[in-house]
């Protein structure tokens, strides 16, 4: 690995960090393509992923007092037994067809956010298909919060609460 690699991935990373912080979502989306085309697939998702554990820990950790617990529990029931999978798929899943479904996934982002920009509002049982969901895309894809982001909303978190909430179930 080159210099000149790590120097465009930090500068990357730094400048979507800064619209992520901006925006309130969405570098860990961005960040995918950047890092899929300096070092490949298997490597653009769990390093980004890593990276956002940190992140997704210190927003819990600061918001703990607003957190929605019950919303979180129901959100890992499906999260955790699905990233498991994810990842093994991930491991064995040939390179080309994984590119393929990561070119869909960020499609799919764009288009999800254009047609339900604010879903109805769900009950919590819901939050256990969306962790599912969540679960298989961040461990396939990378970072799928402005898919589930929405949910967060609708359901009525708003301020420290979401930010927490949101971050924990993620």
């Amino acid at each position: 690995m080159s210099v000149d690699t790590l120097l465009v991935a930090s500068a990357a990373a730094c400048g979507l960090a800064l619209l992520s912080a901006v925006t309130g979502f969405g570098g860990g989306v961005l960040l995918l393509p950047v890092f899929t085309a300096l070092f490949g697939l298997r490597v653009a998702v769990p390093v980004p992923t890593l990276a956002q554990l940190s992140s997704n820990g210190a927003r819990v950790w600061l918001n703990r007092r607003e957190l929605h617990w019950p919303l979180t529990g129901r959100f890992a029931l499906g999260a955790v037994p699905f990233a498991l999978a994810g990842a093994l798929v991930l491991a064995h899943a040939p390179l080309a067809a994984l590119k393929r479904l990561l070119g869909v996934f960020l499609l799919v982002v764009v288009a999800w956010r254009r047609w339900k920009p604010r879903p109805e509002r769900p009950g919590e049982r819901t939050f256990t298909v969306v962790g599912a969901a969540s679960g298989l895309g961040s461990a396939l894809l990378g970072s799928v919060g402005p898919l589930t982001a929405p949910f967060f909303l609708a359901y009525g978190l708003t301020r420290a609460a979401y930010v927490g909430t949101e971050a924990r179930g993620r």
